[in-house]
């Protein structure tokens, strides 16, 4: 079973945060271990074999490997509907309000 991504808009600009917070800390390395991370957790939605954690109303949640960030997605029919790329250790109400703000 393979799963259609669809990407809403924000995830660009969470990405590119995400992206440039690691080249700064890590100039060279950083960004693009991040993206490979990233890639990484697409996969993990895209291959479909796995329903992740429920972690608010609609919204399931997997975590970037080797980073603080988690991805966000909802599965409308057969598609996995991105959602969000958010830092881990945020209050949990904010991370929700930020789904529901975007969905």
């Amino acid at each position: 079973m393979s799963r259609e991504l669809v990407f809403l808009p924000e995830i660009t600009g969470d990405f590119i945060e995400g992206f440039n917070y690691y080249e700064a800390f890590s100039p060279g390395r950083g960004g693009e271990r991040f993206e490979v991370a990233f890639k990484a957790a697409l996969q993990q939605i895209e291959a479909g074999v796995i329903t992740h954690f429920l972690a608010f109303e609609h919204f399931h949640r997997v975590r970037v490997p080797g980073f603080p960030y988690n991805l966000y997605y909802r599965l409308v029919e057969d598609r996995a509907i991105i959602a969000g790329l958010l830092f881990a250790r945020f209050d949990p109400n904010r991370i929700q309000e930020t789904l529901r703000n975007r969905f």
